[in-house]
């Protein structure tokens, strides 16, 4: 059976709601399995908990939970999981023991319940206040395509300021960590969102890298503590600290898959995943942040849309549709937080 399609209505406020009380004691409760230092839960326990129901795609090598409105896939030795068709990406792999599959306790409780049951975290910051960073800026260019004519620093700048007017319109307001083209560092673009007192805070980026056949849009949330980024495996003496920016993970989180889902969803590009990193400009925060990369401007049709103005309504269109996902989810979990 093929996963949900990208066009699929994904998670409906009725069934974050309608769960809830199958996980309110969290995971302290469940039965955990220690596998190479790392907690681990059955995926049938996990299944059970959220009320879906469990299937094997590829018997004790990949698997679905399932329920109305959610689908999400595991594989052995993944450290990805497909929720409603788009990547979310993982701490630790999932693994196997004795033909069943298992996840750690800790992407349970830092990817699971966040998207699925963010109810139980207590009561969602508000959201009226959005801070837009444009990346790079002044000495720091950004990523270039030299052929196409393209700097990251002037397309952020221009995406910045289109999405700045859409919001407005959507009735939010709207400050920017830079309106002009002046280099920034990135340890004062958290002060600003927060001597501005952001409520949601938005990192634009461009990607770019030596292969030019790589292309797709990404998001990134901070990375909770004990997890490794997503672009290694093994912990860090950095992955032991809890920074300001883990205040608000849950939040991070479903902010996140809810932008990387819209973007995916409103754009010709591949999906990437809602992926971790611990970017300096994430590091400080003291409200719910992301950064998102728009694309690569190294792949010769990415970068080509990237260096459209049309394109960049778009991704900016886009941007405000996941965001006004997580605003209705943030406003019906604060009139009903149970």
């Amino acid at each position: 059976m093929a996963l949900l399609k990208k066009g699929h209505p994904g998670l409906a406020l009725r069934s974050l709601l309608g769960i809830a009380w199958l996980c309110l004691a969290g995971a302290a409760n469940l039965p955990a399995r220690d596998f190479n230092g790392t907690e681990y839960l059955d995926l049938r326990t996990v299944a059970g908990r959220f009320g879906m129901q469990l299937s094997w795609t590829d018997k004790g090598r990949a698997l679905h939970l399932e329920s109305e409105w959610t689908r999400v896939g595991f594989e052995i030795h993944k450290r990805e999981m497909i929720l409603n068709g788009l990547r979310v990406h993982l701490g630790y792999p999932v693994t196997e023991h004795r033909g069943q599959l298992f996840l750690s306790k800790s992407d349970y409780q830092h990817h699971l319940q966040p998207i699925l049951t963010p109810q139980i975290f207590g009561t969602p910051p508000s959201i009226r206040h959005v801070v837009i960073d444009a990346g790079h800026g002044g000495k720091d260019s950004g990523a270039r395509n030299e052929a196409l004519d393209l700097i990251e620093k002037s397309l952020t700048l221009d995406l910045a300021r289109r999405l700045r007017k859409h919001l407005t319109e959507a009735g939010y307001h709207v400050s920017m960590t830079r309106d002009s083209d002046i280099f920034i560092p990135l340890e004062e673009r958290s002060r600003i969102a927060r001597a501005k007192g952001a409520d949601v805070f938005l990192s634009l980026h461009f990607n770019a890298t030596e292969k030019r056949d790589v292309s797709g849009v990404e998001t990134y949330a901070f990375t909770p503590l004990l997890q490794p980024s997503t672009a290694r495996a093994d912990l860090h003496a950095s992955d032991q600290t809890t920074y300001p920016g883990n205040t608000h993970d849950p939040w991070n989180v479903l902010l996140g898959f809810y932008v990387q889902r819209s973007l995916f969803e409103g754009l010709p590009t591949t999906d990437r995943g809602l992926k971790r990193a611990r970017f300096t400009v994430l590091r400080d925060l003291e409200m719910p942040g992301i950064l998102i990369e728009g694309g690569f401007v190294s792949h010769p049709e990415e970068g080509r849309n990237i260096g459209s103005a049309a394109y960049r309504e778009q991704i900016a269109s886009a941007i405000v549709g996941g965001l006004d996902r997580y605003r209705r989810t943030v406003d019906r979990l604060s009139k009903d937080p149970q």
